[in-house]
């Protein structure tokens, strides 16, 4: 196992449970006591945890979100896995709304190039990505001042994505639990409750290290969810409380069977 899926698991793992020990990370990974103390060191650093003596607790930050490029390769593997099961349910003639969140991101690499869609997205990323397959999807990017990741935002962007009416909307949150979504910046609720209204069905991707966990802006109640689509990590009991929440749980598996 590689530095990075391992510090990737540790931070799932803190998140989870809320701390970790270095004996008992020492005896998961089989290496060293200095191998484990640097990779706190590196996610502690990055904001990812908060180290203790012997061990890390997590660091509860509801208004904190870690940079773009890490969260590409947080949970990789888990994203892939929703986006697999995401592209079963979009259908020929689709309307669809991708956001541009990383989950969306992954999502825009796995749809076919055959598929008859018309996609909207608020990404640069997303769009290029989708363009490049030169098939039978129709790309709309909606306009307005880009971020650092690539994505539009501000007053043009909620005028013309007003303008638009979706079969499927395909969105993600910063966490998600029995009381609903969080989210840690105001952009992504504003496009998230716009949704709400301007789509036949609302497709949350939230892979499972947003499972249980909140943030500082409240976004939905779960019931507004058609269908959620999350992976093997979400724990058993609460995808119990799930089912009784959304019209339909989907969990993704991270293993892909080859014939």
């Amino acid at each position: 196992m590689g530095s990075v899926h391992r510090r990737n698991e540790i931070m799932i793992a803190v998140r989870r449970v809320g701390s970790v020990s270095v004996d008992d990370l020492v005896q998961t990974y089989n290496v060293s006591v200095e191998t484990i103390r640097r990779d706190l060191r590196i996610l502690d650093e990055k904001g990812f945890l908060r180290r203790t003596y012997g061990g890390a607790v997590r660091k509860e930050q509801t208004t904190w979100d870690m940079p773009y490029y890490d969260r590409m390769q947080l949970n990789r593997e888990r994203k892939e896995a929703i986006a697999r099961e995401v592209v079963l349910l979009l259908e020929d003639g689709d309307s669809v709304f991708i956001d541009g969140n990383t989950s969306g991101l992954i999502l825009s690499r796995f749809i076919p190039e055959n598929k008859n869609l018309t996609i909207v997205t608020n990404s640069a990323m997303v769009t290029l990505n989708l363009v490049q397959k030169k098939g039978k999807l129709k790309v709309h990017l909606v306009g307005g001042e880009v971020d650092e990741d690539g994505k539009t935002f501000g007053y043009k962007l909620h005028c013309e994505l007003r303008q638009y009416r979706f079969d499927k909307a395909l969105f993600s949150c910063m966490g998600f639990g029995a009381e609903g979504l969080y989210y840690s910046k105001w952009e992504p609720l504003q496009i998230a409750q716009m949704l709400v209204e301007q789509s036949n069905q609302l497709i949350l991707m939230a892979d499972s290290s947003k499972a249980n966990r909140s943030g500082f802006l409240y976004g939905m109640e779960l019931s507004r969810i058609h269908t959620l689509v999350t992976d093997e990590g979400t724990p058993p009991d609460m995808r119990d409380s799930l089912r009784e929440s959304v019209r339909r749980l989907i969990i993704g598996s991270s293993e892909v069977n080859e014939e």
